[in-house]
């Protein structure tokens, strides 16, 4: 039964890793390169998303004034430099309401000229992103993606069974690398000792693909926090709107500490700012979680959302983005969650090699067999 049994995952092993193992090395490769997406891009276009100016930063009113004089919309969004030389990011929709898209409008800080523009999914990283996130086929793509993240967490677990013998024989065996049988340990060490990690960065991704069936099972252990919804400015009729420097200011007398990310202008008369920051501590560095909503007169706080008033669900929902890049652990995280992107390659082709060697055996054995009898 035993034998029955190994040969089972022995089987499903194979088989997992010589089909979507392929897709999982494209998966892993892109994901490398999105670790340090935003380094790559001002990299590749330091025109665009650096400034060699300096001096006194311009308002944020300037900075959306002069982006939405030139794209002749309203702001959706505008989001702080990524690094100390790099510009503004305001964004606008575009496109079809069935189909809308998203154009980046990047504005020097200092003198608010408009560097240039372009639409999300268009350029390289976003791309890439695409590729790493939905295949390039849409919601199609994401469900393959999603259930490929679950093929890889049962093909690691079958991993793991099948090494264990080892580990129960001796410590040598489990993870040496002998010169006769050298891609079939590469192919076993490397998978034991990156399975964890794997594991990991298998799980936030299915997370990521499929947030609304994970949240509906956590809901019964803990309350998930919804983004408010129909909040409204109440102002008076003439009274005059803050301008978002005034929003920010008033926004920030309830986080002292922390720093400015981003703003949403309020869309409409009745529409409401908000105001996100990024708290020290704050898990996930590459956005701020700490958000007032503030009515776009008064500046009275509608709505205050922190970390530190997180449920546990909604911690949980937190941690999944940066454990997948790795910058929940810092600059090593990264780094780490960078190299790992390379394993499955590693796994991929050693695994192929064994099966091929050991089908190669099992032909000549059956060749031989035929020409004894």
């Amino acid at each position: 039964m035993k034998r029955k049994t190994r040969q089972l995952w022995l089987g499903i092993h194979r088989w997992l890793g010589l089909t979507v193992g392929l897709v999982f090395v494209l998966i892993g490769l892109t994901g490398s390169a999105l670790v340090f997406d935003h380094a790559i891009d001002e990299w590749l276009n330091p025109d665009l998303l650096l400034t060699q100016n300096e001096g006194t930063p311009a308002s944020l009113q300037t900075i959306i004034a002069s982006a939405e004089s030139t794209f002749s919309g309203q702001a959706l969004s505008v989001s702080k430099p990524r690094v100390p030389q790099g510009v503004y990011e305001v964004w606008f929709r575009v496109g079809e309401e069935q189909d809308p898209k998203f154009c980046q409008v990047l504005v020097d800080p200092y003198t608010a000229e408009v560097k240039g523009q372009r639409v999300w999914g268009e350029y390289l990283m976003t791309w890439i992103y695409r590729l790493h996130f939905r295949l390039m086929a849409g919601e199609i793509g994401a469900i393959l993606v999603g259930a490929i993240g679950v093929l890889i967490l049962l093909s690691l677990a079958s991993g793991i069974y099948l090494w264990w013998p080892l580990w129960k024989h001796s410590f040598r065996a489990a993870f040496s690398v002998r010169s006769g049988k050298r891609v079939y340990d590469v192919h076993k060490t490397t998978g034991i000792v990156s399975c964890l990690l794997l594991g990991m960065l298998a799980f936030t991704g299915t997370y990521m693909e499929f947030p609304n069936a994970f949240q509906k099972l956590l809901k019964p252990i803990s309350a998930v926090s919804e983004h408010p919804e129909g909040l409204r400015s109440t102002g008076g009729e003439f009274q005059q709107p803050l301008t978002p420097d005034q929003a920010v200011a008033a926004a920030k007398k309830h986080f002292p500490e922390a720093k400015f990310d981003h703003l949403h202008p309020p869309e409409g008369k009745d529409g409401v700012y908000e105001v996100a920051f990024r708290q020290p501590g704050e898990v996930q560095l590459s956005f701020g979680r700490s958000q007032v909503f503030l009515d776009q007169y008064s500046g009275e706080a509608l709505v205050i959302r922190s970390p530190a008033g997180f449920t546990a669900a909604d911690a949980f929902i937190a941690w999944q983005f940066p454990l997948h890049n790795g910058e929940a652990f810092g600059l090593f995280g990264r780094w780490l969650v960078f190299v790992s992107g390379t394993l499955p390659a590693i796994l991929f082709v050693s695994g192929l090699l064994v099966y091929r060697r050991r089908s190669g055996k099992r032909k000549a054995l059956s060749s031989t067999a035929n020409a004894a009898s």
